[in-house]
């Protein structure tokens, strides 16, 4: 086999792996932002807007919506199910199926069924027009899809180089997905704080949902929702599944893994250090932006190291 083919293979995986993992954080993500929404009263409604820009769609959303706004029904279409939007749900699982279908050869037999069931399902039961009740049932039968995928893939696929790609997509498409949420919707929290500090409990807990991370934090934290508990926990829990610290873990275990690691293992090496040593319960407003967007460009530099080491033919 060539060293471009096995460039491709290696990329597919790798994509593979992302796709996925944004395909379960759009649903989460839109689920969430509904509960929220009837949680907080309708005065302080921060809309569908933020979810758009937690998945940085801003420019294609307003390319293809002539007069934009924050109606729940534009949004979800444009984040669910329409396909000139590539950031969509249907679109994700769309180049996850294709990926899916090149990696046969390095797949279990059934991975590719799999996900393009998930893919067919989606398909057919995200559609207009779509009721609340209908769409929370389809999102949550998405969800289950998708973990019934990550599991099959983890108990019969051989951990291989391949299954170090798929893991490196996965996390590194995770760690800038809790990044994006803490950073968006702890900046909507903090930029109305005179009306929204009442609900500031409802904010975070709702952080904590959209990262599958609500009883994980009471189970280790045993406290009331607070934003600097909250933080931490997120942020550098090395036993959460979604934490930046665990992200940065698992990442760093793969690149161990790989041969010619040098570059981006020394760059996971150097980004969980400074995690491990920053003070992340005193950040706080324009500190805690400039904080999680410093962490986003480190995210897209060592995804561009990978790039370039493993997959430049690609």
């Amino acid at each position: 086999m060539s060293s471009r083919t096995l460039s491709t293979t290696a990329s597919r995986t790798y994509w593979l792996g992302r796709y996925l993992e944004r395909a379960g954080s759009i649903t989460r993500l839109v689920s969430v932002n509904a509960n929220l929404l009837m949680d907080l009263p309708t005065k302080l409604q921060l809309g569908w807007l933020p979810l758009v820009e937690i998945l940085a769609n801003q420019d294609t959303y307003q390319t293809l919506y002539v007069s934009p706004n924050s109606h729940e029904k534009s949004v979800t279409r444009f984040l669910l199910s329409d396909t000139r939007n590539p950031g969509s749900l249907i679109s994700v699982l769309t180049y996850a199926r294709e990926n899916a279908r090149t990696l046969r050869g390095t797949l279990p037999r059934a991975a590719y069924e799999h996900i393009n069931d998930a893919h067919l399902y989606a398909q057919e039961s995200i559609q207009e027009p779509l009721s609340r009740t209908r769409r929370s049932n389809a999102l949550q039968h998405v969800v289950e899809r998708l973990q019934h995928i990550d599991g099959f893939l983890s108990a019969t696929m051989l951990h291989d180089a391949s299954w170090q790609f798929l893991r490196l997509g996965n996390f590194i498409e995770r760690a800038d997905m809790t990044t994006r949420i803490i950073d968006l919707r702890s900046s909507n929290l903090l930029s109305a704080q005179s009306t929204l500090a009442p609900f500031s409990d409802i904010q975070w807990r709702s952080i904590l949902n959209s990262l599958d991370a609500m009883q994980g934090y009471f189970i280790s934290r045993q406290n009331p929702i607070n934003q600097r508990d909250v933080l931490e926990f997120l942020l550098k829990n090395s036993e959460l599944p979604r934490s930046l610290l665990r992200c940065f873990s698992t990442i760093r275990n793969c690149l161990r893994s790989l041969p010619r690691n040098t570059e981006p293992l020394k760059l996971i090496n150097r980004m969980r250090q400074q995690l491990q040593r920053a003070r992340v319960r005193n950040l706080e407003n324009e500190k805690l932006h400039r904080y999680v967007g410093a962490r986003q460009k480190q995210l897209s530099t060592l995804h561009q190291k990978i790039t370039h080491t493993y997959f430049p033919d690609a």
